[in-house]
């Protein structure tokens, strides 16, 4: 989601913001860390992730802890992309499968 707002690759990684988001489902809970990502973003001043580590996935309880590494979008530094405006559940879809895991999520640009 962030690549489509710049090049991530010029984003550094200067501090750290934690989050800890909760859902009913899977769907909802993937919903919920991208909107609250998009969120902070959206807040002043704009947060910008070059990398997003999840500390605790919590499967049974729907429950995410992670921090993202970045810094202050600038756009004198970091090129302006295409500009995310939602999330959507529009055909979401969590495939929790071994041997892999795959997501489809619909952006609102």
């Amino acid at each position: 989601m962030f690549d489509y707002m710049t090049d991530i690759t010029l984003v550094e990684k200067e501090r750290e913001e934690h989050l800890t988001v909760e859902g009913d489902d899977l769907n909802s809970l993937l919903f919920h860390f991208l909107d609250e990502w998009l969120f902070l973003f959206s807040a002043d001043p704009f947060f910008i992730p070059r990398e997003v580590v999840i500390d605790e996935f919590d499967v049974e309880n729907f429950k995410i802890t992670c921090r993202g590494i970045g810094e202050t979008f600038d756009l004198c530094k970091h090129p302006q992309g295409t500009e995310v405006k939602a999330i959507t559940y529009s055909n979401m879809q969590v495939h929790d499968k071994d041997p892999t895991n795959d997501l489809y999520v619909i952006i609102d640009i």
